[in-house]
């Protein structure tokens, strides 16, 4: 049997502190929890829906946790629903009424996502190494090996690279592309189908990137600051108060 990562063991450990203090309570924290510690990593890594609270379709079927989406992908959510699940190597968190499509490029891995549309809402989502294409109405980003938060509407989106790599163009403006490089949060934009600003960090969370990782068995390249001495931030908060 392989050797945990220790810091994957550690983090493990502190999901359940952070069940316990609330801090992943908006994504249903108690069920997702048991899920991610018995998640594992490598080949056997579960796939498919790990929470659907509300209504989703999966290309217009109803599905249920546990079951196993495959590409290419088209979700919809309905209002007041949170849906998590993972292919491949990545996993998704998919917010209320969303519109999101996901397609494949990789014969080999028919699991493994290639390009990702959000039409519209929220999506936080983190990946595993290789590079993916990523585009809302107003934006294309190519990404890799990253943790990322995305909210898409017709004139603008919001962007969070949360940590990773990025390349981020508006739509109609290829000459203001930029690229990025982020450890925890530093460079939100909102883009807009001419220029780019920044931003705030909004609608997303630490505790919430750490939950995604763990179902596919990985640790987020900012735990470190948290799991061995803390930091900034929610988990270090909870750090202080509680533990």
């Amino acid at each position: 049997m392989p050797t945990q990562h220790p810091a994957l063991r550690v983090m493990r450990r502190n999901l359940l502190k952070l069940a316990a203090a609330g801090a992943l309570a908006g994504v249903g924290c108690n069920g997702l929890v048991r899920q991610a510690l018995a998640a594992g990593s490598g080949p056997k890594r579960k796939q498919g829906i790990y929470k659907l609270d509300g209504e989703a379709t999966f290309n217009g079927q109803r599905l249920k946790v546990g079951d196993v989406p495959s590409l290419p992908l088209t979700v919809i959510t309905g209002p007041n629903t949170t849906l998590v699940f993972v292919l491949g190597a990545d996993a998704y968190l998919v917010r209320a009424n969303s519109h999101l499509v996901l397609t494949g490029n990789d014969a080999q891995a028919p699991s493994r996502v290639g390009e990702i549309k959000l039409l519209a809402g929220k999506l936080l989502s983190v990946f595993d190494k290789g590079e993916r294409r990523l585009s809302t109405a107003t934006a294309v980003a190519g990404i890799r090996g990253t943790g990322i938060y995305l909210e898409s509407a017709a004139d603008r989106a919001y962007i969070c690279l949360c940590y990773g790599h990025a390349t981020i163009t508006p739509i109609d403006a290829p000459e203001r592309q930029q690229a990025f490089k982020t450890r925890h949060h530093e460079s939100p934009r909102w883009v807009y189908p001419d220029r780019m600003e920044p931003a705030e960090v909004i609608n997303h969370s630490d505790a919430e990137l750490i939950l995604l990782e763990s179902l596919t068995g990985r640790v987020p390249p900012f735990y470190s600051q948290y799991g061995y001495g803390y930091g900034d931030g929610i988990l270090s908060d909870l750090a202080k108060q509680r533990y």
